[in-house]
């Protein structure tokens, strides 16, 4: 009975605030914001930061659905790259940091207007993270003790979250779908995809994963040469990498993380707007099996200077988009305005 009761008055509230949002003329349907600094985060805290922003990145709520932050993100577990760091009262817990990515986008779906927010636990006098001035909107996220963070869109039509990091800065929108996405920009349509299993081994996800989420969201103007060791950076266990089977069936840190080059690599080769640089691939050696063609395999070797660069001379700007879905490394090239 409980459960029932707090649906319906969910509902209710619900119905209640669209209607009145619909009778507010002066309304303005802009995009919510949410940003709070990264610049002091630990590396821990960075690896969890992106691997939370990068699930709810790209999530799609239409009128009446329901969000649920920890149903999105799911578990903060080692298996899915999670690693321990310090979280917003001080102490050292894998996962560390994810709550920063609930907080931010609080503050975005705050902004929006839209959304019945369900009640949700805070900090409060024991936050120490210091990312958000009111600690009233800490939020506190626990899977595995259900403190989540909720809300029902109200907004009469689809929303589309989207969360990035850039400018040592967390940064999330909340915006009709058919408005701008997350850099401000229109999507005007997907040029290419790239896409490829993800593996099976532990090391390896959790690399290929944090290489991912690193790319995730890089935008590209006319002239523009992209980097991976760039980007990346060098695969050390202090940037959160760890000891995994590389291609050619070596244990290294980083292994799996040339997996992500080569996603890239099938996407952009479709192109003419983009000149890619020579490539050094695993040919007779690659044992990775995650591309059919062997000269897909792109090997990357930061120490070495082993790079896989490309540059784009398309007239708009290009985003490119890493994630997972289904089992599988997705790379989409989108051209946005």
């Amino acid at each position: 009975m409980r459960k029932t009761a707090r649906v319906l008055i969910s509902v209710l509230l619900c119905a209640m605030l669209c209607a009145g949002a619909a009778q507010a003329s002066s309304y303005a349907y802009d995009s919510g914001y949410g940003e709070t600094s990264v610049y002091y985060c630990s590396t821990g805290q960075l690896t969890n930061i992106y691997l939370a922003a990068d699930a709810i990145n790209g999530i799609t709520l239409g009128g009446g659905q329901r969000f649920s932050f920890n149903d999105t993100v799911g578990p903060r577990s080692a298996e899915k790259g999670y690693v321990r760091a310090v979280n917003g009262r001080g102490a050292k817990v894998r996962g560390g940091g994810v709550s920063q990515v609930a907080t931010t986008l609080l503050l975005a779906v705050e902004d929006f207007g839209w959304m019945n927010v369900e009640d949700y636990m805070a900090y409060g006098d024991k936050f120490t993270g210091g990312y958000v001035y009111d600690t009233s909107k800490a939020v506190v996220t626990d899977y595995e003790h259900g403190h989540d963070l909720a809300f029902t869109n109200c907004y009469p039509g689809q929303v589309v979250i989207y969360a990035w990091v850039s400018d040592d800065a967390l940064h999330v929108t909340v915006s009709p779908s058919s408005s701008s996405g997350s850099s401000g920009y229109s999507y005007s349509g997907v040029l290419a995809n790239g896409v490829t299993p993800m593996p099976g081994e532990y090391g390896q996800r959790q690399n290929v994963n944090l290489a991912a989420s690193l790319i995730n969201g890089c935008q590209l103007r006319y002239g523009d040469r992209f980097s991976f060791n760039g980007i990346v950076g060098p695969r050390t266990k202090a940037a959160g990498f760890v000891d995994a089977t590389n291609g050619r069936g070596v244990k290294v840190t980083g292994g799996g993380v040339a997996q992500v080059a080569s996603t890239v690599y099938l996407a952009v080769k479709q192109l003419d707007s983009i000149t890619v640089d020579p490539v050094k691939t695993y040919g007779d050696r690659f044992t990775g099996g995650y591309v059919a063609d062997s000269a897909d395999a792109i090997v990357t070797d930061y120490n070495a200077g082993t790079d896989f660069s490309f540059t784009y001379y398309g007239v708009r700007t290009l985003l490119i988009s890493l994630y997972e879905q289904n089992g599988m490394l997705w790379c989409t090239l989108t051209e946005i305005n």
